[in-house]
């Protein structure tokens, strides 16, 4: 792996005064102009969690720049709100938009052609397949093991937030998904049921190519994030 140069930056969301925590990954080999990545984390997890930082590192490796940033109620952006997570669902899914915002304000310089593309897991990929998937200028959507339906779930959300957090409220069928959106899963995984993945792909109509099924792995792909990382850049090389 080549020497990784991080930034840490603030960026600011579009209604309050919160300040989400991020990092922008890149090394000496990446081009003065590269598209850019958003690594968006899971519930409970931040940008220095393991998973997340791992995927950050490789992807910015590869030669694009990296941003992983720390939802509201987690990591470094928590201690800028005594409210936990669970009341700030609204706010926590509309911030990718300030991401975005972010990005396209002050990254224009190194930002190439606009090229914005999401990557996350779990709560991380319902974030990409519902205010990720709305926002027309994300050019690619790699949301892994993500639930289609937050009312299935063991902990009890009011109503509205699940309409917030459901991507099965959000996509549609376009045979456009298949140039814009790959899936991942492991059979096995015993946080989101499996067939979550099946009625996203069913919903999205998405090709069989663009969903990566696995038997084992587990809700952390255990074994396999070396193939998702390789699959990845696949996918990106079209944005």
């Amino acid at each position: 792996m080549k020497s990784l140069i991080i930034e840490d930056v603030d960026i600011p969301t579009r209604d309050d005064e919160i300040l989400l925590k991020s990092s922008i990954y890149y090394t000496d080999n990446t081009p003065k102009m590269a598209p850019f990545i958003v690594n968006c984390p899971a519930l409970l997890e931040h940008k220095n969690s393991k998973f997340v930082k791992s995927f950050t590192e490789k992807f910015a490796d590869a030669g694009y720049y990296v941003l992983s940033y720390d939802h509201r109620g987690h990591g470094e952006t928590a201690k800028q709100s005594r409210k936990k997570w669970a009341r700030m669902i609204p706010q926590i899914f509309n911030d990718i938009h300030s991401v975005i915002d972010w990005i396209l304000e002050q990254e224009r310089k190194r930002l190439l052609g606009k090229k914005i593309a999401l990557f996350g897991r779990s709560f991380g990929g319902a974030i990409i397949l519902t205010h990720g998937y709305i926002d027309e200028r994300v050019k690619k959507l790699i949301p892994l093991c993500t639930r289609y339906d937050y009312s299935t779930t063991q902990v009890r959300f009011s109503e509205s937030d699940i309409r917030i957090m459901s991507p099965k409220y959000y996509i549609k069928n376009d045979p456009s998904n298949n140039e814009r959106v790959l899936l991942a899963h492991c059979k096995d995984d015993d946080r989101i049921p499996f067939k979550n993945v099946i009625q996203i792909k069913n919903h999205l109509g998405l090709k069989d190519s663009n969903v990566l099924i696995f038997e084992t792995g587990g809700h952390s792909f255990k074994g396999h994030r070396d193939e998702i990382f390789k699959k990845s850049l696949d996918f990106l090389k079209s944005m």
